[in-house]
């Protein structure tokens, strides 16, 4: 089975691409606080009713 890429699609159907790169220059030094950052902040966005941080809004799940 051949893997077919997202460039081998653009290439196919005669459209750009472009790679591109970002960098978070402030990016915290302490690597547990970024992650627990970047942890926190999807936690917010997705709302799991899985996270504690979310139960006020839904509920325990697990009683």
């Amino acid at each position: 089975m051949r893997v077919v890429t997202y460039q081998d699609l653009h290439y196919c159907y005669g459209l750009k691409t472009a790679v591109n790169a970002m960098f978070w220059w402030d990016t915290p030094v302490e690597r547990r606080a970024r992650q627990d950052y970047l942890e926190l902040s999807l936690i917010l966005k997705w709302q799991s009713p899985f996270n504690k941080e979310n139960w006020q809004r839904w509920g325990q799940p697990f009683g």
